[in-house]
C-alpha cells in the first residue's frame, strides 16, 4: 500500500514537471479555456508545426471569409496564423496588434482612396456596424471588437442625400475625392441634355431644394417637355406656337434657320458673326444707328470690315499693295485667328530665319510703340539692325569694324552658331593655340569678354622662362627657336644660329652638359647666352 502511494506521488510529480517543461507559458485571456496539457492537440499537431487548419476549426468566421475570398485574411492565406498572433505570453498579452501607421488597407480588398485615405480607423470601424452576412458566426461580444466585415457600399456609412431619388450606387456620379463636384455625372445621359445656353446654368436654377428642413434637392420628375415650364413667353401668346419652332437653346436671340436664313442676305453669318446677337447689328429701337451708321434692318455699309470695326492697327497697313484689307491676315473665326504665317513673313523686310521662327509674335510686335496705346507695332521705318531688338553684349567693341554687323560672326540659327573664323584675324590659331579655350585669351572686363585691342606677341601671354636672355629692342623673338606646335617643337639650328657650331664630337654632347642651371635676373633658369666658346672654358688643361 505504501509502495502504491509512493508510485502515485512520483507519477503525479513527473506529470507536473513534464507539463511545466512542455508549455512555454500561460495562454492569453481569449484562449484560457484551452490551458492544460490535455488540450495541446487542439492547436498543435503531434510532431508537426502549428496548423492554420486547427485555428480555423474554432475561428469559423475567419474561415468563411477566406473561403469567400474576402478581407485581409484571404490575401495573406499563405501565412501561418502564428506569424501575427503569438501565444503563451500570459493572460494579459494582446493577440491582435495593428500598426495603423503602416497598415496597407488595400490588402483587405478595399483600397482607401481620396477622402477615405485621410479618415481615421475609428471613423469607419465603429461598434454596431458589423452587418455582413459572411460574419454571422461572430458572437455579439466579438462583433463589438472586430474590425472585419464592414459593408463597402457607400450608403452603409453615408446618408443618402438624394433620399432614394437616384441610383444607390453613388460612384456612378461621385468619386472618393469628395461629394462635390459629381465629376462622373454627365447631363448628356439624362432625358434633358444641356445644350446651348442651358450648359452654363447652375444646377440650382432648375433643381430646387424642396420645402422643409433637411429635405433633398429635387432631381427627378421635373417638367421639361415645354419651354414654358421654365420660361415666360415674351411674345405674350401672339404666335401661339412652341418656342422651339423659331428659337434654339443656343440663346433666345438665335433664330432657327428654318424661319430666317441670314445666308439669303448679302452678308452670310460665318465664324464669330454667327454668334452675335441680332440686336448687336440690328438694334431693337429702329431709330438707333448700328455700328456701320445705318438705321433699321436694312444695312448698306457692310463690305469692308472697317464699316463696323475700328482699325485695331492704327492705319499701319494703309497704303499697302493689298490695300491693307483685314482679310489679308484675319478671318471671321476671330480677330486673334490670323492666316499670316512665318512663310508670309518672308515677303516682309524681315524674313523669319533660324531661331526667329520660334519667337512668339508678341516678343517683337509689342504694344505702346505706336500712337494708339493698345495697338501693337507692325510697321517699322529705317534700317532693321540686330541691335534694334538685341542688346550689344560686346559693348561697342565691334562698332564700325564689321561690314555686316552682327552677322559677320553670328547667324540666326543660334547666338553661339558662329560663322566666325580666327584665320581672318591678325592672329590665326595654329598648333597648340587652336585647342586653347577662347576665355584663356579673351578675358572678362567688367563682365564682358574682350575681343578687340588684343596683343599678339608671345610674351603678352606667356612668361619668359629664359629670364630675358633673348630680349631685344623689338621684344623677345620666341619664334626663332619655338613653334606653335608645342614648346619643345624647336626650329633652332646650333650651327647657323649660334656662334658655336656643333661639329665632330660636339654633335653628340647633350644640351645640359653645356647649358646648365643658373640664376639670371633673380630667376633660376637655364643659361643660353652669353656662353664661353674657348676650349679651355669647358676642357681644363691636363
Amino acid at each position: 500500500m505504501v509502495r502504491l502511494r509512493a508510485i502515485g506521488s512520483l507519477l503525479f510529480l513527473s506529470i507536473g514537471l513534464c507539463s511545466a517543461q512542455i508549455s512555454p507559458g500561460d495562454l492569453s485571456e481569449p484562449h484560457k479555456d484551452l490551458e492544460g496539457i490535455g488540450n495541446c492537440t487542439q492547436c498543435h499537431t503531434m510532431g508537426k508545426a502549428l496548423s492554420n487548419d486547427n485555428c480555423l476549426k474554432c475561428h469559423t468566421e475567419i474561415e468563411s471569409r477566406i473561403t469567400a475570398k474576402k478581407g485581409y485574411h484571404a490575401g495573406v492565406r499563405s501565412k501561418q496564423c502564428v506569424e501575427c498572433h503569438k501565444e503563451h505570453h500570459g493572460r494579459n498579452f494582446r493577440l491582435f496588434r495593428l500598426d495603423t501607421a503602416t497598415f496597407d488597407h488595400a490588402q483587405t480588398g478595399y483600397r482607401l482612396e481620396g477622402k477615405h485615405a485621410a479618415a481615421k480607423c475609428a471613423d469607419c470601424h465603429q461598434k454596431g456596424k458589423i452587418t455582413a452576412k459572411d460574419i454571422a458566426a461572430f458572437s455579439d461580444s466579438r462583433k463589438e471588437r472586430t474590425k472585419l466585415g464592414l459593408n463597402t457600399a457607400c450608403l452603409s456609412c453615408h446618408t443618402d442625400e438624394h433620399r432614394g431619388q437616384l441610383n444607390r450606387e453613388c460612384t456612378q456620379c461621385h468619386t472618393m475625392n469628395g461629394w462635390k463636384p459629381a465629376s462622373k455625372f454627365s447631363h448628356a445621359s439624362a432625358r434633358f441634355p444641356l445644350e446651348g445656353a442651358h450648359g452654363p446654368l447652375a444646377c440650382t436654377q432648375c433643381h430646387k431644394k424642396e420645402a422643409g428642413e433637411g429635405t433633398p434637392t429635387r432631381y427627378v420628375r421635373l417638367e421639361f417637355a415645354s419651354c414654358s415650364a421654365c420660361h415666360a413667353d415674351p411674345h405674350k401668346g401672339k404666335f401661339k406656337q412652341e418656342c422651339a419652332q423659331c428659337h434654339t437653346s443656343r440663346s433666345w436671340h438665335t433664330v432657327k434657320p428654318s424661319v430666317f436664313d441670314h445666308a439669303s442676305t448679302q452678308f452670310p453669318l460665318r465664324g464669330k458673326h454667327a454668334l452675335l446677337k441680332c440686336e448687336q447689328c440690328h438694334p431693337k429701337d429702329p431709330r438707333t444707328r448700328n455700328p456701320s451708321g445705318d438705321v433699321g434692318f436694312h444695312i448698306t455699309k457692310f463690305k469692308e470690315c472697317t464699316n463696323c470695326h475700328g482699325d485695331a492697327h492704327a492705319k499701319q497697313f494703309a497704303g499697302r499693295k493689298d490695300g491693307g484689307t483685314c482679310s489679308a491676315c484675319h478671318t471671321e473665326q476671330g480677330f486673334a485667328v490670323t492666316t499670316f504665317s512665318a512663310a508670309d513673313h518672308r515677303s516682309t523686310r524681315f524674313p523669319l530665319m533660324g531661331a526667329h521662327n520660334a519667337v512668339p509674335c508678341v516678343k517683337c510686335h509689342q504694344e505702346g510703340k505706336v500712337s494708339a496705346k493698345s495697338t501693337r507695332q507692325f510697321h517699322w521705318q529705317g534700317e532693321l539692325k540686330c541691335t534694334e531688338c538685341h542688346a550689344d553684349i560686346h559693348r561697342g567693341q565691334f562698332t564700325g569694324r564689321m561690314t555686316n554687323g552682327c552677322e559677320t560672326c553670328h547667324t540666326t540659327d543660334a547666338w553661339d552658331a558662329l560663322r566666325f573664323s580666327h584665320a581672318s584675324t591678325k592672329f590665326p590659331l595654329n598648333g597648340k593655340h587652336a585647342a586653347v579655350a577662347c576665355v584663356k585669351c579673351h578675358a572678362l572686363k567688367d563682365g564682358v569678354p574682350q575681343y578687340t585691342g588684343m596683343k599678339s606677341a608671345c610674351s603678352d601671354c606667356h612668361t619668359d622662362i629664359h629670364a630675358g636672355q633673348f630680349a631685344t629692342q623689338q621684344g623677345t623673338e620666341c619664334t626663332k627657336c619655338h613653334t606653335e606646335q608645342g614648346w619643345k617643337s624647336l626650329v633652332f639650328d646650333h650651327n647657323t644660329q649660334a656662334k658655336f657650331a656643333l661639329t665632330g664630337k660636339h654633335e653628340n654632347v647633350r644640351c645640359e652638359k653645356c647649358h646648365t642651371a643658373a640664376m639670371i635676373n633673380n630667376i633660376r633658369t637655364i643659361k643660353y647666352t652669353p656662353m664661353e666658346a674657348a676650349c679651355i672654358d669647358c676642357h681644363p688643361a691636363q
